[in-house]
């Protein structure tokens, strides 16, 4: 027999998939699920379609679904997180994710980041930290666990490890205000005013209009910021 790959109603289907005919692609890869009900990849492009189309709790369905068809399905876990984290589900979205994680799938590094995001959101800060630092690890081109790993260190005024995240981000996003804000903020932390006051002020060129730079500023110089 062959496989659904080679069928041609799978290849019309996803012809529908592809040009975003999501209608008459839901009604194509319900059909080919019936033919084929042990195919993962099938309920999976069937969630997809779901979630294209706004049915987030069918989306859940048949993402699941996927993954009892084949419990080490990386991807699939990796869409329900996606899914449930804008439901706002974030427990469930954890655990889709750090299911991700621990089979170490092709989606691993951005399961990582949903994981440290979601822990951050918890309050669940030491959780959060070894996510980011693990998504850091495996993405080191990628700077955005600096900003959150940056936002934890300073919490804890772990202010030198702070500082080399700031540095490696605003090495990729000078112009990004919030960055040279956290810097100013790490500076002040380490007692290095006159670095504090370079930074806010790069910060307050980038956003003038953000009240917090001027009370940093004024703080450090006794001028009143307009």
């Amino acid at each position: 027999m062959q496989g659904y790959n080679q069928d041609e109603h799978y290849i019309d289907a996803m012809g529908k998939y592809l040009s975003g005919q999501w209608a008459e692609a839901d009604s194509a890869f319900t059909a080919l699920d019936e033919k084929y009900p042990g195919e993962s990849f099938i309920k999976l492009l069937r969630g997809n379609i779901a979630y294209s189309r706004g049915e987030l709790e069918d989306a859940v369905d048949r993402y699941n679904e996927a993954i009892e068809a084949r419990p080490e399905f990386g991807n699939a876990y990796y869409k329900l997180g996606v899914c449930l984290y804008r439901m706002g589900r974030l427990k469930q979205a954890l655990e889709a994710f750090q299911s991700v994680v621990n089979m170490g799938s092709q989606s691993h590094a951005m399961a990582q980041y949903f994981v440290g995001l979601i822990h951050l959101f918890l309050g669940e800060d030491h959780a959060a930290a070894e996510a980011f630092d693990g998504f850091h690890q495996s993405s080191p081109k990628s700077r955005i666990a600096n900003f959150y790993l940056a936002q934890l260190k300073i919490k804890h005024k772990e202010f030198d490890e702070a500082l080399q995240l700031l540095g490696e981000l605003v090495d990729e996003t000078p112009d990004f205000a919030e960055v040279h804000y956290m810097l100013g903020t790490v500076q002040y932390g380490l007692h290095n005013n006159t670095e504090a006051i370079k930074c806010f002020q790069r910060a307050l060129d980038l956003n003038p209009e953000d009240e917090r730079i001027k009370t940093k500023l004024t703080l450090l110089t006794d001028v009143q910021w307009p």
